[in-house]
């Protein structure tokens, strides 16, 4: 029998004080006001607000991870692993299960509530509007969690400050119109940069713990449908942070800005943030507000799944006429230790979580330009202009098209003589990988479309395997082509690779119905649907 989880509010009451500002970055505990008008005095009160918000992201990263991925098909478990992880692999998630609790996210939302209520946007001759903005970013990336985890969101604006407040009604929003009201909501701080000016800690940057405005409307476009809208924002955000790269995938970041610089694939998973790959993460330390609490978790008790690992294994290597060498995608050894019985996974960092970094936005780019028919300019954004034997690099078509959001001039390639010569090497091309769909038939958009954003799905799996990503990419591609087998058919393979198929057909059937692919909660009845 299905249980359900009752969201209680005066739980989330009990959490909507902003919490130490010493948690996470040097800001004295005494700078955190708690009174109603809390906000706006000074610029310090306000910088207490966004970095006890940041502060939170820490609560939630673990929680990330496991319902992002050991509900897909890149993880699975071993030996270590806990109940709970159990019951969400296996799609049998408990009441009770604290990894499906809304607590911390709806006190996210809710300290975001408090901090836009009170921050006077118009003070100090307006230095505080890029906190307003971070802080609606934040909470943006908050209700977006709810939703895709959940299918629904309560959606709540205002502070909740009293218990009496929690018997109010408040909006219950579907997938739909909860990605048109965020998409509304982000508008008010279009153009506005995120917070630059604040001092990290330990060499954190707070600039990149904030989400990007571009990345959030490029994501919710995506997932409303709208194609051309969210490769144009995807394709904003490389534009307006890149400069020319001399031949790799990757950004650095100074101070708000990012450009493009040669990196190895391999350098992107070291012991601190790399500039020139990482676009948003969440720090941790030992002397400030938590340590990593998951990181045991994940490192330990989540294992990668033995059908990515053959994934990987039947992938090649060869790029730009080099020797093709198949069964080989060095991403593997990165990523896990896959010759092991338990095949642990590596890309982890105690210090810090990435949960944006530019690969993943150059494939949510290609998958959002094929959907809106271009599905040829996908493929070369996936493999690369130097990666295709029967086209020249001036020919590709990423070149000269009438859609900008379509085109990658002086600040991807080094030009001579009109010819490209060097430059941005393509997804695959990065990790120097063999081409891939090379034969599909340009000429009927439609299956070509399909082929493509197959090719896309599954390199997605390859590059950002354990990052967070895959339950929904998984369940955004299933919605989109109303086909739930897309989603239902990879989790089931996951069992059966790993020697259960009974188990795996069972979740295959469970999951075929798109109601199972939330998690179960009750929502309260002064929620109501518009």
């Amino acid at each position: 029998m299905k249980q359900y989880r009752n969201i209680t509010f005066s739980i989330i009451l009990g959490l909507t004080l902003f919490t130490s500002c010493d948690d996470l970055l040097d800001v004295d505990p005494e700078e955190v006001l708690l009174t109603e008008d809390y906000l706006g005095a000074s610029k310090i009160e306000t910088r207490s607000a966004l970095f006890g918000v940041l502060s939170q992201l820490q609560d939630v990263a673990g929680q990330y991870v496991v319902l992002g991925e050991l509900r897909g098909d890149l993880t699975n478990v071993n030996a270590s692993t806990n109940d709970e992880l159990r019951e969400i692999n296996n799609h049998a998630i408990s009441a009770d299960n604290s990894y499906a609790d809304l607590t911390t996210i709806f006190s996210i939302i809710n300290n975001c509530n408090f901090a836009l209520e009170g921050i006077d946007k118009e003070a100090f001759e307006g230095d505080l509007l890029d906190d307003y903005a971070g802080i609606l970013r934040i909470r943006t990336w908050a209700q977006m969690q709810i939703l895709i985890n959940y299918g629904k969101l309560p959606y709540i604006t205002v502070p909740i400050k009293t218990s009496d407040e929690l018997d109010d009604t408040y909006p219950l929003l579907s997938i739909d119109e909860a990605l048109d009201q965020l998409i509304r909501n982000l508008a008010e701080v279009e153009g506005v940069d995120n917070v630059t000016d604040y001092a990290g800690s330990e060499g954190f940057s707070v600039y990149k713990m904030i989400p990007d405005q571009h990345i959030l409307l490029g994501d919710l476009y995506l997932w409303k449908g709208n194609y051309e809208l969210a490769a144009t924002n995807y394709k904003l955000f490389l534009d307006e942070f890149s400069t020319l790269s001399t031949n790799r995938i990757s950004v650095t970041e100074n101070n708000g800005k990012y450009t493009y610089n040669p990196d190895g694939w391999a350098d992107i998973f070291g012991e601190s943030p790399r500039s020139t790959a990482v676009i948003d993460y969440v720090a941790f330390s030992e002397q400030y507000r938590q340590p990593n609490s998951s990181f045991e978790v994940i490192t330990a008790q989540m294992q990668a799944s033995t059908s990515i690992i053959a994934n990987w294994n039947s992938q090649s290597m060869g790029y730009e006429g080099l020797p093709v060498v198949d069964n080989l995608d060095e991403r593997a050894a990165v990523s896990a230790t896959i010759e092991d019985v338990e095949p642990l996974i590596l890309k982890y960092q105690y210090e810090y979580f990435t949960w944006n970094r530019v690969a993943k936005i150059y494939l949510r780019y290609a998958e959002a330009i094929n959907y809106a028919g271009y599905p040829e300019q996908a493929l070369v954004v996936i493999n690369g202009i130097f990666n295709n034997p029967n086209v020249d690099p001036i020919d590709a078509p990423i070149f000269f098209n009438e859609e900008e959001f379509l085109n990658f001039d002086e600040w991807y390639y080094l030009f001579d003589d009109n010819e490209p010569i060097i430059g941005n090497l393509g997804v695959r091309g990065r990790a120097s990988l063999a081409p891939v769909g090379l034969d599909i038939d340009m000429s009927n958009i439609t299956t070509a479309m399909d082929e493509v954003g197959a090719l896309i799905l599954n390199e997605a799996a390859l590059e950002l395997a354990f990052e967070g990503n895959r339950w929904e990419d998984l369940m955004r591609y299933a919605r989109r082509d109303s086909d739930a087998s897309i989603l239902a058919d990879a989790i089931a393979d996951k069992f059966i690779t790993a020697g259960d198929a009974g188990t795996g057909e069972a979740i295959r059937a469970k999951l075929l119905n798109p109601d199972n692919w939330y998690l179960p909660y009750t929502i309260p009845d002064n929620f109501v649907s518009e």
